[in-house]
């Protein structure tokens, strides 16, 4: 009986943290939305190297121990990841903080096809029809403008590059999920900082911006906040499986949805709502097949993905 009860108490401890985790990331994106007049490549930046210099506080403190095993998959994990985040950011300044996190959001979708590719992994009946249940929301997500998708409706760049960014963090999915035999969620996490810091270096100082004070606390508390809601989730997930986790973290499309609609005036429709509940639910669905136990992949927020060995299968893109 005992040892029932502290196994509720640590799933309900790790609930705790994840949904902390949440809030953390909703935060973060709230934040970017706000500095949508600082170009995204010198927020990402931000985000980036605070996220070095957390990291690297806490080794050199030795409250964390940083070791790589396999550099060439750490590469492309950060490199994905890295161009994700920046994908990220730049759809919230373009196309709002909900419309922008539900289409990244996604990218458990593209993960399952590619852990279905390059993995071997069985599909099933269930999440295929998810899979294409999911496309069927993005399109009338992406192609909604605010009044209703036309027949002829298509997808602007905008809206491209915000799934190039799921399909990217998808790829980045399946790289955590193999990751996890070798490295630590803190050496992933890490390399996701380092090589997402070259990709946007170079075009974040040589686009004109003029940050301020203000500005540059705010970029600062996005890579806190960020990077808080990645610790707060590893965390969590030493107490939950993935696909609870996972289920948890599929909150943040929901709250950034309602964050954009009542905080920043974003503009809703019938068709946005309906293709909302087609991506998120989809997703939810994958998920819970993970549960239930399919074979596929597991996530943790475009920020989140992995933890340590002691789970082997947790994954996501910002990790």
């Amino acid at each position: 009986m005992s040892g029932r009860v502290e196994r509720m108490t640590s799933e309900r401890r790790g609930a705790a943290l994840i949904l902390a985790s949440t809030v953390a990331f909703c935060l973060m994106s709230a934040l970017v939305r706000s500095a949508s007049g600082i170009d995204p490549y010198k927020t990402t930046l931000f985000r980036f190297i605070v996220g070095l210099g957390i990291l690297g506080t806490a080794a050199m403190l030795g409250k964390i121990e940083l070791k790589f095993t396999n550099g060439r998959l750490l590469f492309l994990r950060g490199l994905f990841g890295g161009t994700a985040i920046l994908l990220f950011f730049r759809s919230i300044s373009k196309l709002g903080v909900g419309k922008a996190t539900v289409l990244i959001y996604a990218f458990p979708i593209f993960g399952s096809i590619f852990s279905a590719i390059f993995l071997k992994e069985r599909v099933g009946l269930l999440r295929a029809v998810a899979i294409l249940t999911a496309f069927a929301g993005i399109y009338l997500l992406g192609a909604d403008n605010g009044n209703g998708v036309s027949v002829l409706g298509s997808l602007g760049t905008d809206e491209l590059l915000a799934l190039c960014g799921a399909v990217l963090g998808g790829a980045a999915l399946v790289l955590v999920k193999k990751l996890h035999d070798t490295d630590s969620s803190y050496a992933i996490f890490f390399a996701q900082c380092a090589i997402g810091l070259w990709v946007v270096v170079v075009p974040a100082n040589a686009i004109p911006c003029s940050v301020g004070l203000a500005g540059g606390f705010v970029l600062v508390a996005i890579g806190v906040t960020s990077a808080t809601g990645q610790l707060l989730a590893t965390a969590g997930y030493r107490h939950v499986d993935v696909a609870t986790g996972g289920l948890l973290g599929m909150l943040v499309p929901v709250l950034n949805y309602v964050i954009g609609v009542v905080g920043f005036d974003e503009p809703v429709s019938f068709e946005s709502v309906v293709g909302t509940v087609m991506v998120v639910g989809s997703c939810a669905i994958v998920l819970a097949r993970t549960k239930n136990g399919s074979n596929g992949p597991g996530v943790r927020s475009v920020h989140q993905a992995g933890d340590d060995k002691h789970a082997s299968q947790r994954s996501d893109i910002e990790e």
